[in-house]
């Protein structure tokens, strides 16, 4: 078959997810930058977006075959032609065009194939089955109507996801409307050119597969299977941002690393018994903790372990940890993590190591087993048991990771993360001679590279909304809530103080 060679998106290649009556959210319209920002108070939705963007990811991107996730062009067999997907007044065009040996091929595309390829990309609308899912399966729900907010039930959810594109073509839209029982997914916006484009590739690397391998008497055979690659590397070139793999870090993390050998063995047991007794004693996890778990069992697998290490963890453990954190494996294959104090000869167990250590741990295995350049890495609560230098230190080395190449998508409530990101912002307005001597003049960034969104909760309607913060000129901080806070704090100190020295005078 022939290749459907992919290049991975531009690092600073950004995309737009909008989201209605969504969970808590009201709604929300973002741009998912190399590095993303959800701040704002506690239960507004900024873990449940940060899991839809990981949902996106899984559902679209790179991890499993497409005709696993389109499900409208499976196949059954390798030479069978899907129902209505070939009809043959494409077929017999393609046919010929590919068939053609004097003077090489026609630069004109067979008739009738791209208004074709139009109709179907537009009627199958995108991995619809597979996306619902994945968010039910991401948020541990039963029914599509649990992900709806309560109070938009009538109306049902909509997500909207849309990929800027950077030849200047207009952008394409895919939209997922899901209610009480299941979802449903449109895609709009495809220009003519774009489909062209896509069929142009496509029948370039088809002639030169049959000419080449499988011989031109194959055509019949072959070219009904083929053509299921069309949808895919139309799909895969709206949507290029989205189309990278993406890992997720919980804010529950640390408690898993410390018990996921007990976890494990607990689901082992129930699911020897799951027939004996209700289903309702056997544990759930949702699928973000899932994937955490698993990604966590089988980093000593074969496969992770002939992987390049890029340094990225020990860059981390360098600057942050004073000692290393190891991955051992006991004689039955299974993975124990520990960690070596620098200078130290023996190991010592994780749970026994500092919450720092605790909490940095799955972050630096993460980057040494598992996340590769292009990938997306979504963290929870970066800031969690640090101490406010180590945050600042965190956030220089996720500065950095951006420029390795790899995209970082957050939720804080940290003002002193906030401060920093600030801080490296304004450093690239700098040249660079005048920064050589600042602490993150190496991991300086754009401020087109960094998106910060605030949740805040609203009352009318009962949910929350999402808005841009940009940095402010004149403070070099990002707008949040802090400062209310800063304020009622100082207020009460003030009274406390009022009160008790009136009480000293009389």
């Amino acid at each position: 078959m022939p290749s459907n060679k992919r290049t991975r998106p531009p690092d600073d290649a950004e995309y737009r997810v909008a989201v209605e009556n969504f969970g808590p959210i009201v709604n929300a319209s973002i741009a998912v930058r190399p590095l993303t920002l959800f701040i704002g108070p506690s239960n507004t939705g900024k873990s449940y977006l940060a899991i839809l963007l990981y949902a996106l990811h899984r559902s679209f991107g790179p991890r499993q075959p497409f005709s696993r996730r389109w499900r409208p062009f499976r196949f059954r067999g390798r030479a069978a032609e899907p129902p209505g997907l070939l009809p043959d007044t494409v077929f017999a065009p393609l046919k010929a065009w590919l068939s053609e040996t004097s003077g090489g091929p026609s630069s004109a595309l067979p008739t009738g194939v791209v208004p074709w390829v139009r109709g179907v990309l537009e009627q199958a609308a995108g991995p619809n089955g597979t996306l619902q899912e994945e968010l039910q399966r991401c948020y541990g729900v039963d029914r599509p109507a649990d992900l709806v907010r309560k109070q938009g039930a009538k109306n049902g959810a909509e997500l909207r996801l849309r990929a800027p594109r950077s030849n200047g073509s207009a952008d394409a839209e895919y939209r997922f409307k899901f209610g009480q029982r299941s979802g449903e997914g449109t895609i709009s916006g495809v220009e003519t050119r774009s489909i062209e484009a896509a069929v142009t590739r496509f029948l370039r690397n088809a002639r030169e597969y049959f000419t080449e391998h499988a011989g031109l008497d194959e055509i019949d055979f072959e070219l009904p299977s083929m053509v299921s690659s069309l949808p895919e590397s139309l799909f895969v070139d709206l949507f290029q941002p989205v189309h990278r793999e993406a890992f997720y870090l919980p804010a529950d993390r640390t408690g898993v690393m410390h018990s996921h050998q007990v976890v494990v063995s607990t689901l082992v047991q129930s699911a020897a018994t799951a027939g004996l007794r209700p289903s309702r004693h056997i544990p759930m996890l949702s699928g973000v903790l899932a994937d955490f778990l698993s990604e966590l069992i089988e980093m000593n697998a074969p496969r992770r372990s002939r992987r390049k290490d890029l340094g990225m963890g020990t860059r981390l453990e360098q600057a942050m940890l004073d000692g290393s954190v190891r991955l051992e494996r006991t004689e039955a294959g299974y993975p124990t993590f520990a960690y070596r104090p620098e200078g130290w000869k023996d190991n010592l167990p994780l749970m026994r190591a500092s919450s720092m250590v605790s909490e940095l741990a799955p972050v630096v295995l993460y980057l040494r087993h598992v996340v590769r350049r292009g990938n997306v890495l979504i963290i929870e609560e970066p800031e969690a048991h640090l101490h406010p230098a180590m945050q600042a230190a965190f956030a220089r080395e996720l500065a950095r990771l951006v420029h390795d190449g790899v995209r970082i998508v957050m939720t804080t409530h940290s003002e002193w993360f906030l401060e920093q990101i600030g801080n490296l912002v304004r450093l690239s307005e700098l040249p660079e001679e005048k920064r050589q001597d600042l602490d993150g003049a190496d991991c300086a960034l754009r401020p087109e590279q960094v998106g910060a969104w605030l949740f805040k909760r609203s009352s009318r309607p009962a949910g929350s909304v999402v808005e841009e913060v940009t940095l402010d000129a004149e403070t070099g901080l990002y707008p949040t809530d802090y400062h209310a806070v800063s304020e009622m704090l100082y207020n009460q100190s003030a009274r406390t103080f009022n009160r008790a020295q009136a009480g000293n005078e009389t």
